[in-house]
């Protein structure tokens, strides 16, 4: 019989179809040992973000065939490895979109109203904070997006049909956008005209610490930037730095170089900087539908059918 391992636990009513079809084992605890263990004669595996899938973990697993990642990157897993071992990497790239876009408005709004510093000001008596005008309206103000895939385009939909923004958008790969965007020609044009920037892109060579102090320093002295997409993406050092001097005017990370990120870390001390522990998927609806997804890609591969997304079709010759 076929083994499929699922790599944190899930609702059962989502196993059930797998159950029909193989052995299914659920590590629930993060044990990366059992993981292991486990996937040595498992043909597929359906996992989340806390184990990385490495060259040497799949030479550990020779049946394997399908990797099922819950979510839209697939940072964690060596695609090459995997697409030279013939291994279908499979991820599911429309199921959080609505919820990582509801989180970047979410964030988006926290800045512009200084939630988190009147909260802090008003549990500590200073009643009077209130007086010195921090939060700024919405309407009126441009949003500038770095990637204008489903999660960009629908955030750009909230913002503007909701708040009355301006669009300002960059992707290599778009042509075409809705009458209230404007495509720009690139990334600096983006960032030195923009009131927020919200950054959707996946962690490649190219997009790495792609918001530099270069790139920040583009940004409007007064602007906000927002990542829910990939840790890796913004210079953490050189945010901070720019924060600290007073050289942009917040920010807001759901992503990290390292996750979690140290204690130690100067993002501790960073001023007006909201984090959130990468949890812009995380809604009680969006677990479901990506575990969902993940669990329907299995199901397809082991009824013999092609799965409907396969990040590395094109390395595999599908």
């Amino acid at each position: 019989m076929q083994k499929v391992v699922v790599a944190q636990a899930t609702n059962e009513n989502i196993l059930i179809p797998l159950r029909e079809r193989a052995e299914v084992v659920v590590i629930s605890n993060n044990d990366a040992s059992a993981l292991q263990a486990a996937c040595a004669d498992a043909e597929c595996l359906q996992v989340g973000t806390w184990i990385k899938i490495t060259e040497e973990f799949l030479a550990e697993c020779p049946r394997l065939k399908v990797i099922s990642r819950t979510g839209v990157g697939v940072d964690n897993v060596d695609v090459e490895a995997a697409s030279r071992r013939g291994i279908l990497v499979l991820n599911t790239p429309q199921a959080n979109t609505l919820s990582v876009a509801e989180h970047t408005m979410a964030l988006i709004l926290a800045l512009a109203k200084q939630l988190m510093v009147l909260d802090a000001h008003t549990r500590a008596g200073d009643f009077e904070i209130r007086r010195k005008n921090l939060p700024v309206d919405l309407d009126g103000k441009t949003l500038g997006l770095i990637g204008f895939g489903s999660i960009g385009r629908l955030a750009a939909q909230k913002a503007n049909a909701a708040f009355g923004m301006r669009i300002l958008a960059y992707d290599p790969f778009v042509r075409q956008a809705e009458a209230y965007v404007h495509l720009a020609a690139d990334y600096s044009e983006v960032v030195a005209n923009s009131d927020f920037v919200s950054i959707h892109l996946p962690l490649l060579p190219e997009t790495r610490n792609l918001f530099n102090a270069e790139m920040i320093a583009q940004m409007k002295k007064d602007a906000f930037l927002i990542n829910t997409s990939r840790g890796g993406i913004v210079d953490e050092q050189a945010l901070c730095s720019a924060l600290e001097s007073g050289a942009l005017g917040g920010a807001a990370l759901d992503v990290f170089e390292s996750e979690p990120p140290k204690t130690d870390s100067p993002l501790m001390r960073a001023p007006n900087l909201i984090m959130t522990p990468h949890a812009a998927a995380l809604t009680k609806e969006c677990v479901l539908r990506v575990a969902q997804t993940a669990a329907e890609g299995i199901a397809d591969y082991l009824d013999g059918k092609r799965p409907r997304f396969i990040y590395n079709a094109k390395a595999l010759g599908l």
